[in-house]
């Protein structure tokens, strides 16, 4: 008998995809594992994480890469527009007075 897994994948109120019972983030996982990392690996970075789920996590990656890059390009932008956001934030004369004081 043949059996589907679910993916313990979560999505939150900002449209973040974590996973469950956790608070890692796919775009995490991608990125250890696009430097190489293996899943046992991730286990040792992440030892909350079930390395079943991290099997499952990456299955998904492997085949849905449309849906992740799409996913991985959205959090790109949304990543860009609050650096953006909390630049503005920065004062020029608080930075002036740091400057000063390591001088």
């Amino acid at each position: 008998m043949v059996r589907t897994e679910r993916v313990p994948l979560a999505e939150n109120e900002a449209g973040d995809l974590y996973v469950e019972g956790s608070r890692v983030f796919l775009e995490d996982l991608v990125d250890l594992y696009r430097q190489g990392y293996s899943p046992e690996e991730m286990a040792l970075a992440y030892p909350g994480l079930a390395l079943a789920d991290l099997y499952a996590v990456l299955a998904y990656v492997l085949r849905h890469p449309a849906e992740v890059e799409a996913y991985l390009k959205r959090q790109g932008v949304r990543a860009r527009e609050a650096e953006e956001k909390t630049r503005s934030y920065r004062s020029s004369d608080l930075r002036k007075r740091l400057e000063e004081r390591r001088e």
